[in-house]
């Protein structure tokens, strides 16, 4: 399985100090970003952001790759709505190119893939998923959120907390 990510969502995860859960929570992934999310992520080092180190430090380690984009992807990304970013564009072209799930907390983004059949997880998706999976506990989360609010002034609304703690929806049976 191959998962595309886009900027943010590493960005809050590393914030939060919960990187290594992404890939606990994807563990037989192959997890990709493409060049434009590691510029993007390269500028945020470079304004002191610090907490991307460990972003970087996956890297290293082989969690994450940079994967460049075919001739196919790189002209789908340049023809992608203009108020997507550069990274969140190639994000998308690898993602619709490569049928792969995105990640991504830009709202624009994941409504361009809702609306076009892309399969694209926000961050209270997967802060969600984290707890439901058991990965971490419901406290860890909040946490977690508290660490992402102070470090990147995220905010997450009342409906995105509704949803990062929604119970785990059981699925019905076919009989």
């Amino acid at each position: 399985m191959i998962v595309i990510s886009d900027t943010n969502i590493l960005s809050s995860l590393a914030a939060a100090e919960a990187l290594p859960l992404l890939f606990q929570l994807f563990p037989k992934a192959q997890i990709l970003i493409p060049p434009a999310v590691e510029q993007e992520l390269q500028a945020g080092l470079q304004r002191k952001q610090s907490h991307l180190d460990s972003v970087f430090q996956a890297l290293t380690a082989g969690h994450l790759s940079v994967r460049s984009l075919s001739a196919k992807e790189s002209a789908l990304a340049q023809n992608l709505p203009r108020k997507l970013n550069t990274g969140e564009c190639e994000a998308i072209a690898l993602a619709q190119s490569r049928q792969s799930p995105l990640l991504s907390n830009d709202k624009r983004a994941i409504r361009y893939c809702q609306q076009n059949g892309i399969e694209a997880l926000d961050l209270a998706t997967l802060l969600n998923l984290l707890w439901v999976r058991q990965i971490t506990s419901k406290k860890e989360v909040k946490v977690m959120i508290h660490k992402m609010e102070k470090t990147e002034g995220l905010t997450l609304n009342p409906a995105q907390r509704q949803r990062v703690f929604a119970p785990r929806r059981r699925r019905r049976r076919k009989s």
